[in-house]
């Protein structure tokens, strides 16, 4: 930290409520970024945030900086996330959800959507991450976030989970082999067997205009292979790019139609 910003943690633990401010803006991007990764959902995530930024506040007399302030608040988010996904485990189904809407029920207000807004592959292909990601215990969809989307170190990933390194490296393991099974068997860009071909169908529904670059080719020999250009990708997607409106309708559509399946 600078001597400015160790003046401002001081100001701030005392509950000067400006100098916080000051002192997390610098880091609020990443840690909705992270959030972003594991929930999905626009508005949920932006309530995380906010409750992740209130819960730092509050708590920020126990920051002793045994790592830097970023991950402290990344951490902080990490498990705000868990909490809210634990207790909606019916999305682990979301994936298919989302796949019976595009290929079955795309309503008006979906065409309506394809009107006015833009198709990003790339977009969609870290959308589609999400939602598959959602499918895992939520403690390992939080190790692979952390550490392969975000890039953390397996010490800062660790941290921000409490646990230990090799805790995390199992989770991981675990995480990765689950995700490379799952999309062998349901993308179609990373197995000829698969069964979805979500991109280019969203991408041929809008006008040529709208439609974005082409489909990336991800297929692999090995699934590792196939699993680090869909990473490469899915670092990289502009979450705020031009498919956000498009996600943020999905998002509400399919987490609609779950919650109506499961009665809550």
């Amino acid at each position: 930290m600078s001597e400015t910003d160790e003046d401002r943690l001081e100001l701030a633990k005392h509950g000067d409520r400006r100098a916080f401010d000051e002192l997390v803006t610098p880091h609020v991007a990443k840690m909705k970024n992270l959030v972003r990764r594991m929930v999905g959902h626009p508005q949920d995530s932006e309530d995380i945030a906010q409750d992740a930024l209130v819960r730092a506040y509050t708590r920020l007399g126990t920051f002793r900086g045994e790592s830097s302030l970023s991950t402290w608040l990344c951490a902080i988010a990490t498990r705000v996330a868990i909490d809210h996904l634990a207790t909606r485990r019916a999305d682990r189904d979301i994936k298919l959800a989302l796949k019976q809407y595009v290929h079955e029920t795309m309503d008006d207000p979906f065409w309506a959507l394809v009107k006015t807004t833009a198709f990003d592959a790339r977009e969609h292909i870290a959308f589609c991450f999400g939602c598959v990601s959602r499918s895992l215990p939520v403690e390992e969809q939080a190790a692979l976030v952390l550490r392969d989307v975000l890039e953390l170190s397996n010490d800062e990933a660790a941290h921000a989970l409490d646990v230990t390194t090799s805790v995390l490296r199992h989770r991981l393991a675990s995480a990765r082999a689950a995700m490379q099974e799952r999309y062998a068997g349901l993308c179609r860009l990373v197995s000829k067997d698969g069964v979805c071909y979500q991109c280019q169908g969203l991408r041929d529904a809008f006008p040529d205009e709208q439609r974005g670059p082409a489909v990336p080719v991800i297929a692999d020999a090995q699934p590792e292979g196939a699993m680090r250009k869909r990473l490469a990708i899915v670092r990289d997607a502009d979450l705020d790019g031009p498919s956000r409106e498009l996600h943020a309708f999905l998002w509400r559509a399919v987490s609609s139609y779950l919650e109506s399946r499961s009665g809550r």
